[in-house]
């Protein structure tokens, strides 16, 4: 029985381990290449190993989506420029971004894992840096560990609220405003 047990707690600790790598190098790669607004293509192909089929879908229909809009804009006889569907960073709470992260925590079961992630941004405009901690959510496919949604902070505006998937969504309905 204590084998079987300190077998499980080995099992449990070599998957966190694993998820906890995979949300490093997502936001080591997030800090090298900071995008903004919706991911272009190049972005779209840096950030694919790290999602899930659900939402790299979603954000690859949101990428559709913003190209369509910059086209039907450049077709308009106005001056006046439709605002972006995204506006700042989609991955943080923050549209700003982040200067800096820290995984706080991980847990994982055998198909589904969640990381807790502290974020800083500052820059020279600010007196102090805005701090929170996002949640990653992470499952399993083929590849092992995925992410599957952000779960966003929440805070006083400009900060998100919700999930990635959620904000994904309602960017892709007709009638929504732009993400902030």
């Amino acid at each position: 029985m204590l084998a079987t047990s300190l077998l499980l707690a080995a099992c449990s600790s070599n998957e966190e381990s694993a998820a906890k790598e995979l949300v490093k190098e997502f936001y080591q790669t997030h800090a090298s290449t900071r995008p903004t607004g919706a991911l272009t293509l190049k972005e779209l192909i840096t950030f694919r190993r790290f999602l899930s089929v659900p939402l790299f879908d979603l954000l690859k229909d949101v990428s559709v989506a913003e190209e369509a809009r910059v086209t039907q804009a450049a077709a308009r006889a106005d001056d006046e420029p439709l605002p972006a569907l995204v506006q700042g960073d989609l991955f943080t709470t923050n549209p700003n971004g982040a200067s800096t992260f820290r995984i706080v925590q991980c847990e994982a079961q055998e198909r589904e894992a969640s990381c807790a992630v502290e974020l800083i941004f500052s820059d020279a405009k600010l007196q102090s840096p805005a701090k929170w901690t996002d949640k990653v959510v992470l499952a399993r496919d083929a590849r092992g560990w995925v992410i599957d949604n952000i779960q966003f902070a929440g805070g006083p505006a400009p900060m998100r609220s919700g999930t990635l998937q959620e904000a994904m969504r309602k960017v892709l309905k007709r009638d929504a405003a732009p993400l902030q």
